[in-house]
């Protein structure tokens, strides 16, 4: 038998032990502890049994330890079985994925896994069970979700023409007011009523959840104004949608700005908001966006937000129950700070904020 190798001293027994006793890989644990054995004056044979651990074993960590600290005691990564997919045929699949397919060529209206085991068959000749055609897309960053209505009249060129205008637009409104802080707002609206809408829940894995859901139609309406990228917001809920009511939410909220405030407001086109007989606020200017582009406007996160958190599941008595929902819901929300910046902050319009 070798002479036995000197463990190195500058981290001590009991700070060995204390590591031990913090460390969540068990392996770990009992190297640090037959060191600790070791540099305590036990035998290397006693060390090494008392660490769950032959001779030899001990030996080789003590060697470890000595060359890399308590970082050597760690396992090494081990390379694994290499991807049956190369990168190229990997990014390949990927796009293939977020094209999705065509119904009218492919018969269906969204991949399974099991299509895509056989796309990686077809195209790639390589063979995936099911569970490793799982592991393969969730690690090219992809996850089953459910698709955002699109209508098939919007225009993507328009709307892209629209980010790139955002700024012109707001600085010409600040031009024609000078005298003036240009703060710019988003305006949005929300049916919430008895016709009610089920959630995402936890429940038992095999078991479909039952949720409440109301059939009658009495609704209310939540106007909300949201400066986005920041938790400042306004709304009232109105009992009715129409010209009237945004009437009287453009006044109230203009009445709510400080002086010297001037607000840019961004809304839909909707019949509403541009029906003849309203009248604008000296110190609000409206700015339209393109028709069928909800996704541009921020506002219109709250609503998914208060609908899934607060508002679905729910059975509403009658309109004043709606109400004091709708009331609820939106205090809460503000309630909780950086919720409201979190969810408006659009990458398009950071550069033509102002402060």
């Amino acid at each position: 038998m070798g002479r036995a190798v000197g463990v190195r001293a500058d981290i001590e027994a009991a700070e060995l032990r204390r590591l031990a006793r913090r460390e969540a890989d068990g392996r770990v644990a009992a190297r640090l502890l037959g060191l600790a054995n070791v540099l305590d004056g036990m035998s290397r044979e006693a060390a090494a049994r008392a660490a769950g651990m032959d001779h030899q074993t001990l030996r080789d960590w003590v060697h470890r330890f000595n060359a890399a600290g308590v970082a050597g005691l760690r396992d090494e990564r081990r390379p694994g079985r290499p991807p049956r997919l190369s990168e190229g045929q990997q990014a390949a699949l990927k796009a293939i994925v977020l094209r999705g397919p065509d119904p009218d060529r492919d018969g269906v209206s969204a991949w399974r896994i099991v299509d895509l085991c056989r796309i990686a068959e077809e195209r790639f000749g390589v063979i995936y069970r099911e569970g490793g055609m799982l592991r393969l897309v969730k690690s090219l960053d992809l996850s089953w979700q459910k698709t955002r209505p699109s209508h098939p009249k919007a225009d993507r060129a328009a709307q892209e023409r629209f980010k790139k205008g955002a700024s012109p637009r707001l600085s010409a409104i600040a031009q024609a007011h000078p005298e003036a802080e240009v703060q710019l707002w988003c305006q949005d609206e929300a049916r919430v009523g008895q016709k009610g809408r089920g959630t995402r829940v936890w429940f038992e894995r095999g078991v479909r959840p039952e949720g409440m859901i109301d059939h009658r139609y009495t609704s209310a309406w939540l106007y909300g104004a949201v400066r986005p990228g920041t938790d400042e917001a306004f709304a009232l809920v109105m009992t009715e949608v129409g010209a009237a009511a945004m009437q009287a939410f453009l006044d109230r909220f203009a009445a709510t700005l400080p002086e010297g405030v001037h607000a840019a407001m961004l809304l839909d086109g909707a019949g509403w908001h541009t029906a003849g007989e309203i009248v604008v606020p000296a110190n609000v200017s409206l700015v339209f966006l393109p028709p069928y582009s909800p996704k541009l406007n921020p506002a219109e996160r709250l609503w998914l937000y208060l609908r899934e958190r607060f508002l679905s599941l729910r059975l509403f008595r009658n309109l004043d129950h709606i109400i004091d929902g709708c009331c609820d819901a939106w205090n809460r929300m503000l309630a909780d700070p950086g919720r409201i910046a979190s969810l408006t902050d659009f990458p398009y319009l950071r550069s033509v904020r102002t402060s």
